[in-house]
């Protein structure tokens, strides 16, 4: 019974928990009754109506906020997926693979998680912040359009992307505006990005590791639809 009622919000638990454990102290629940239990579990969180429950209504989560957690979607999928085409597509006679997909594909992840990046991360209502976003977004496009410009210039975004993600995922979690372990999320994708950089798709699998940023463009865009912030402690605003 007690794994039963741990299906209930916190909120929900803190306030009802101990009136529901002696109710059931004194008459065990039947199986009609933990059947009655379970869904009215799946209600309470479904729509919350006790104050502080751990899951918010949709209605409170902005309609930009969810629209941005697309666009990170779309970015990471484009990345990951660019990432697959350099080990899938076929070669042709000089044993090479076709890059265009995977240029393509790291010009729009690049792009739209930029984008996602600094939206998200800035705080409402302030418009300085919300500046410095604004900044961030243009620099990810601004590396998107490097990305297809031959050596060595689309080292530059190849490289300085991983860096903007870690920034601009700290910023977030300063300003209250994403969780706080993002960053430890972006960290993790430099890191694989910077490994599969020196890697060979001819020699080396740990390429793959540059789709790292793909999955932690995948984690803000979750981030952002389901409503998951960092909290509302006082930062200066960036």
């Amino acid at each position: 019974m007690n794994g039963i009622l741990r299906l209930y919000p916190r909120a929900w638990h803190d306030r009802y928990g101990e009136e529901l454990v002696a109710l059931l102290a004194e008459r065990p629940a039947t199986l009609l009754d933990s059947i009655d239990l379970i869904r009215g579990a799946i209600d309470a969180r479904l729509h919350p109506q006790v104050p502080g429950a751990d899951v918010r209504p949709d209605k409170e989560i902005p309609v930009t906020q969810r629209l941005l957690g697309v666009v990170a979607a779309i970015g990471g999928i484009a990345w990951i997926l660019a990432v697959v085409s350099m080990f899938v597509l076929p070669r042709n006679v000089d044993r090479d693979r076709d890059s265009s997909i995977a240029i393509v594909g790291l010009a729009i992840g690049t792009a739209l998680t930029g984008i996602a990046l600094g939206e998200l991360g800035s705080r409402r209502g302030s418009t300085s912040s919300a500046l410095v976003g604004h900044v961030i977004a243009v620099v990810g496009i601004v590396f998107a359009v490097m990305v297809p410009i031959p050596w060595p210039i689309f080292v530059i975004p190849l490289y300085g992307f991983p860096v903007l993600g870690l920034v601009a995922a700290v910023r977030g979690s300063r300003n209250d505006a994403l969780p706080g372990w993002l960053p430890v999320v972006f960290g993790a994708a430099l890191v694989g990005a910077f490994v599969g950089y020196m890697g060979s798709i001819e020699t080396d699998p740990s390429l793959a590791l540059i789709g790292s940023i793909g999955l932690a463009a995948l984690t803000l865009a979750w981030v952002a639809v389901s409503g998951r912030t960092a909290g509302t402690s006082e930062t200066i605003p960036v």
